[in-house]
């Protein structure tokens, strides 16, 4: 592992932990937000696909259902997100949205046939035991339900990417998702009552270059040099992230009970990596 992978990395995660203050500085709908969000970064994602990969294989596009599924629930689930913080406490949010990757592990064990084991059980296990606590159990208000569908959502885009992957390059995988997404929040701007002011315009320009295009590029260029299993262990300090600078700049202070949903829904995203490292040590005594 070198120190540039884990820089790069620590700058992606510290950049999509303030994405919620994005969401919330615009002043725009969700859906006009993240619509604005992806039409300013496609041409940065779009150059880098096709740097990384080539023109002739971003235009393959057979199968194309998945591709197509995954783009739609990146923008289903970023609509979800914004709004939820718009809602509620950012900490509420960012603690349910993250049990989307265990999510992604169920549906691919019942979807794909992919094997369970004690490491997948606890993980869902814990998950769902970090939702039910940071909502407020069964008494779940709308911002909490809000996140949930924003992590059932963002469980599916990692479902349909993990289907994309088989077929197609990661890279070019986001790079379409990120085109469809143009299409499928597009609607927003004509149902939703909104108008652009000069600080909403650079906050979500912003968004759409710093936190979406850089942010995947440091994200991809990383994985370089360190290991997709340690890459997702880091990818949930989003939530650590998220807390800190939403407690900076929002004076949203993290509750008892967040912060243990927190501890749990971390616990059990470190226990799917964890399971990742585990096959890949297997595949290698095989070999």
């Amino acid at each position: 592992m070198k120190v540039k992978g884990l820089l790069e990395m620590l700058g992606a995660t510290s950049i999509w932990g303030s994405v919620p203050l994005m969401g919330i500085w615009s002043g725009l709908p969700s859906g006009v937000f993240v619509f604005f969000r992806v039409l300013f970064a496609f041409p940065f994602v779009f150059y880098f696909a096709v740097k990384k990969d080539s023109l002739k294989s971003f235009f393959s596009l057979k199968p194309f259902w998945p591709l197509l599924l995954s783009g739609v629930m990146l923008g289903v689930n970023w609509i979800f997100f914004f709004w939820a913080v718009k809602v509620t406490d950012v900490a509420t949010v960012v603690t349910i949205y993250y049990a989307g990757p265990v999510i992604s592990i169920l549906l691919a064990a019942l979807f794909l046939k992919e094997k369970m084991n004690v490491f997948t059980v606890l993980s869902i296990f814990l998950a769902f035991a970090g939702v039910a606590v940071s909502s407020g159990g069964f008494n779940i208000d709308k911002g909490a339900l809000i996140a949930l569908l924003a992590a059932v959502s963002y469980g599916l885009l990692g479902f349909f990417s993990k289907v994309s992957t088989i077929h197609h390059k990661a890279v070019t995988v986001t790079a379409w998702q990120v085109l469809i997404s143009i299409f499928i929040t597009l609607p927003f701007l004509f149902l939703a009552d909104w108008h652009f002011t000069v600080n909403g315009f650079l906050v979500t320009l912003f968004a759409g270059v710093v936190h979406t295009a850089l942010a995947l590029f440091l994200w991809y260029d990383s994985l370089n040099y360190i290991k997709v299993s340690f890459a997702s262990i880091l990818q949930y300090l989003d939530i650590v992230f998220a807390v800190i600078l939403a407690y900076i700049f929002l004076s949203q202070v993290p509750t008892e009970r967040q912060i243990l949903g927190a501890v749990l829904i971390v616990s059990a995203g470190v226990l799917i990596s964890l399971k990742e490292v585990n096959v890949e040590v297997r595949k290698r005594k095989t070999a």
